[in-house]
């Protein structure tokens, strides 16, 4: 006999009642963000700048009826640069949000900065869990959230992108774990097909939010699939079915990010792209010693590792700890565990030996390690590791951990969480400096450029680095700019606007005028006279800098910059609103079978 529909509402209500370690994990990482609490900022960190002012570029595209900017017009000291064609956009869409909720643009990024870390707590707990246990996965929640890279990304890089990336890591390999793992689809070829949306969604949003750590990160992604892959027995035919299914889940996750990733192989040859990867960005520059990764110095200037003042590339002494305590008890576990505590640990080796100068051989002969710019970025791969590593741990320091879900937390666990988090705690501390009054607007932009020449961005067109142009004094003054100058004698210009995607003005000659634009030329920008779009050929880049100039008729006529997509940028957009309906699709499809066969 059936049972009443009211007497299996306990049992769901049980069911879905949320984990109270989760709370446990929030709590524990409000003492990470804290110092973002206060009125002040840390705008001397290396990337603190970018994190504000990129915002400011990504609100005007935005308010300027671009739903994916591209362009950022205030870069470049005004001539404008195509920031987000090639830089991944998700983490300025979240600190937007907020923006649009109200905060200013300095509290939308701290807000953002919170939320990433809260998200890269629960995303560890979420694998960690799955793997090792509640109170294991606790525990290397807690290592993950205060590994040291982590808060040297927050409070001496101040790297927005690369922070929130922390996020996803986690929750990409636990889809793809739940993905090729044994039986991972009771339910048939419905489930399957939610895990393949789900790792889509994690893999895709991955690369949309850093794409340097998505690079860095697939090989380890790889690998851990093919791990699973061989870890357990089954027949041909399972085997095959989890690889395929895997396999799908990682090019839904590129289809995901087509709108980034197409742009990036086939037009960042129209930038200048030796000046982000010459001199100072050399990678061969900033390979880690062994010494490092132990060394307790904590510095907040940007420079080679290991010189005295500059950013840390520890690893963290409990993180360290925990990790050998896994290793050396490694074969007092299950099996099940003890493959994965040597996988972990072979892959932190491996990582550790890709920062050494040992490793300089593979990364000469590696075409894109020059886009990864410095090796130390690897360590944001040895904190998952490590920090899984230091779950493992409380199975030796702890074993009267049972795991069981009714229990309460473990105090030996809770007391190494604690510990855990005073090692880490006085690097909590950022360099606070007064929100300049400047922070809000483009003026930023063009102090950071005006500090730093060699950080103003160029096109393929642009032949000679710009030191100033016609913008920084209007910019500087405040009013109204004026974005275009008409060439032709008695020929003149009224603006009627400038947007962050677009400029509107009015063009009177008697003879007809070039009209230049203070823009750079670039792929992508329209001009439309009188409402009828002037073809691409009559578009061209002029000067040393390459500005973009058209021809304008005699007379009195209405003249539209506007930017928009490109061939490329389109089909990427195509495929990646294609890709999420699909992951939409599959991800409801279970749901709704089960609704139709209740009726």
């Amino acid at each position: 006999m059936a049972a009443s529909p009211l007497r299996r509402i306990p049992r769901m209500v049980a069911r879905r009642r949320p984990d109270p370690y989760l709370w446990l994990v929030i709590a524990f990482s409000l003492f990470a963000v804290l110092p973002l609490a206060g009125p002040n900022y840390f705008f001397n960190a290396h990337d603190a700048p970018h994190s504000v002012f990129f915002l400011t570029e990504f609100d005007a595209a935005l308010r300027d009826g671009v739903w994916y900017p591209g362009w950022a017009t205030d870069q470049a000291l005004g001539y404008g640069y195509p920031t987000f064609v090639l830089y991944p956009p998700l983490a300025y869409y979240v600190a937007e949000g907020f923006h649009l909720l109200g905060a200013s643009k300095v509290a939308a990024v701290k807000w953002t900065w919170a939320l990433a870390t809260i998200g890269a707590g629960l995303a560890m707990y979420l694998w960690a869990r799955r793997l090792v246990g509640r109170e294991a996965g606790l525990l290397a929640s807690i290592v993950y959230l205060y590994m040291p890279y982590r808060l040297v990304d927050l409070y001496v890089r101040a790297a927005l992108a690369e922070y929130c990336a922390f996020v996803w890591m986690p929750l990409t390999l636990l889809a793809f774990h739940r993905l090729v793992e044994r039986n991972a689809s009771p339910s048939g070829s419905l489930a399957m097909g939610r895990l393949v949306a789900l790792a889509g969604l994690a893999y895709g949003a991955l690369w949309l939010t850093h794409n340097a750590t998505g690079l860095v990160f697939t090989p380890l992604l790889a690998g851990y699939v093919l791990f699973r892959l061989g870890a357990e027995p089954a027949d041909g035919k399972d085997r095959f079915r989890r690889a395929m299914a895997a396999l799908g889940g990682a090019l839904l996750g590129l289809g995901i990010a087509a709108a980034l990733l197409l742009p990036n192989l086939l037009e960042r040859r129209f930038i200048v792209q030796e000046q982000w990867v010459r001199a100072g960005y050399d990678y061969a520059l900033y390979f880690v010693h062994p010494a490092h990764f132990l060394s307790w110095s904590w510095g907040y200037a940007p420079g080679r590792p290991g010189t005295e003042g500059v950013m840390s590339v520890q690893l963290g002494a409990m993180p360290l700890l925990l990790a050998l305590v896994a290793a050396v008890g490694v074969f007092q576990r299950p099996a099940r565990d003890r493959a994965q505590v040597l996988f972990w640990a072979a892959a932190t080796l491996l990582l550790l030996i890709m920062m050494m100068p040992v490793s300089a051989l593979v990364w000469e002969r590696l075409p894109l390690a020059a886009l990864i710019q410095f090796p130390w970025r690897l360590l944001a791969l040895t904190s998952v590791s490590l920090a899984l590593l230091s779950g493992f741990s409380v199975a030796i320091l702890c074993p009267s951990v049972t795991g069981l879900p009714n229990r309460r937390p473990e105090p030996q666990v809770l007391l190494w969480a604690l510990v855990v988090i005073l090692a880490s705690f006085p690097y909590t501390q950022p360099q606070y400096t007064p929100i300049p009054p400047t922070a809000e607007g483009p003026l930023l932009a063009l102090e950071f450029e005006q500090k730093y020449g060699d950080m103003v961005g160029m096109t393929a067109w642009t032949q000679e680095q710009p030191r100033t142009s016609p913008l920084v004094a209007q910019y500087w003054a405040g009013g109204p700019l004026v974005t275009a100058d008409a060439l032709a004698p008695g020929a003149s210009v009224e603006m009627i606007r400038a947007g962050g995607a677009s400029d509107e003005l009015w063009v009177r000659s008697p003879h007809g005028t070039p009209l230049r634009f203070y823009t750079y030329y670039f792929p992508g920008w329209r001009v439309y006279i009188d409402g009828r779009r002037l073809p691409d050929s009559a578009l061209r880049p002029e000067t040393v800098y390459g500005l973009l100039t058209v021809d304008v008729p005699p007379g009195e006529h209405h003249v539209l910059l506007r930017w928009g997509d490109t061939p490329v940028r389109l089909a990427g957009k195509i495929v990646t609103l294609s890709s999420l309906a699909l992951a939409l699709a599959l991800g409801c499809r279970p749901g709704l079978s089960r609704r139709r066969a209740s009726l």
